[in-house]
């Protein structure tokens, strides 16, 4: 049996549990500015305590953490960040046909130099941000149920922490509501149709530039199945209509997809493939662009304690508002050591390549990163 990092929970109470993993990473980057000139590059040290309670049982329960995410990049102190991340879950079973959930999540984090709102800048430190989500979700029907439907809404903030002159007017409010019906079609397959509307507002509008203020609705249809051991997934199809409030701006109205598939033609193999469609609001400039991405992942243990990952991630976005098209690609290796239970080395290369048919250097770059991350656990 493929050895695996099993971290311990430690038994507060009868109820209370606690589980805490820290992450260390040591490695260096060759680009920290994400830019085809003026390149810097810095070993660094990355450590991620990670921190979680449960409070109750599988039918009701609620669990809350922390998580710290911090670098420091021993040639570019410019580059330094701490992210602080808080979540709180609650699932509650009134029956075995009546469910609700929460989601919250607080973040004040980053963006690394030259990426998101200041791709086209060369700022003296990360654009900073405060981001708050919450979901809200009520379920009708058992697990077995032939049929189950389920209600959500959700409401999304970000505000941003610097850097006013570029970020002022990127502080949104946004509003999601949705509905999924399931069919139970066999023993291990369903029929999904999901819909969801999305409302989102900025805070400020730039003098002489056309309001961001959007409303957009997704309707996709597929399946989920879990036909073997083997194989499982889920595959929805759709369409998606995203309109401006103001007509200067193009709107859009196209295909949507979502995709997951996982297929294990061994225990100790495992292979993952995602994909996505959908418009999206753009970081700097554009109406809108349509990103539409590719990810496959290999997994596959070699020994009971070796085991290596490699993944390879296509992204392609298709601006509407000016003539821009770019490819995002990630290639990453890593090979995993499980020394202990509690314990997990894993040495890795990292690989992205940026093209654009702009003729700026923000937006045409390579990059690499490599190194040794470890991974501890009680």
């Amino acid at each position: 049996m493929a050895a695996e990092f099993e971290p311990a929970i430690v038994e507060i109470t009868e109820d209370l549990s606690f589980r805490p993993i820290l992450a260390l990473d040591l490695g260096h980057d060759d680009n920290l500015l994400n830019r085809g000139d003026q390149k810097i590059s810095s070993a660094y040290i990355r450590v991620e305590p990670d921190l979680q309670f449960s409070l109750g049982e599988r039918i009701s329960h609620l669990r809350f953490g922390y998580r710290f995410n911090g670098a420091t990049y021993f040639d570019s102190s410019a580059d330094n960040y701490g992210d602080h991340h808080l979540f709180l879950t609650g699932h509650h079973e009134f029956t075995a046909r009546h469910a609700v959930d929460l989601d919250y999540r607080f973040a004040k984090a980053h963006e690394d130099r030259g990426t998101g709102l200041a791709e086209f800048f060369i700022l003296p430190d990360p654009v900073r941000y405060t981001e708050n989500t919450l979901d809200l979700g009520y379920r009708f029907g058992a697990d077995q149920a032939r049929m189950q439907l389920a209600v959500r809404a959700g409401l999304e903030t970000r505000s941003h922490d610097n850097f006013e002159f570029l970020t002022q007017f990127r502080d949104f409010d946004r509003y999601l509501a949705g509905l999924e019906l399931s069919w139970r079609l066999g023993q291990r397959t369903r029929f999904v149709l999901d819909g969801e509307y999305e409302d989102k507002s900025y805070d400020r509008q730039r003098q002489g530039s056309a309001s961001r203020d959007s409303e957009s609705w997704t309707v996709l249809a597929g399946l989920t199945w879990k036909a073997t051991e083997k194989t499982e997934g889920r595959l929805k199809l759709g369409y998606q209509d995203k309109s401006f409030s103001d007509p200067v701006r193009e709107d859009f109205s196209g295909l949507s997809w979502d995709i997951d598939l996982f297929w294990s033609p061994m225990s100790r193999s495992r292979w993952e493939f995602s994909s996505s469609s959908e418009a999206k609001d753009p970081s700097t400039t554009g109406d809108y662009v349509e990103e539409r991405v590719y990810r496959i992942q290999w997994r596959h243990h070699w020994l009971q304690r070796l085991a290596s990952v490699i993944e390879y991630r296509f992204e392609n976005d298709e601006y509407t508002g000016l003539t821009r098209s770019e490819d995002y690609q990630i290639a990453r290796l890593g090979v995993i050591y499980h020394f202990r239970r509690w314990i997990q080395f894993e040495p890795y290369v990292d690989v992205r390549d940026r093209s654009s048919n702009l003729d700026n250097p923000s937006v045409n770059y390579d990059k690499t990163r490599f190194g040794l991350a470890t991974t501890l656990s009680l």
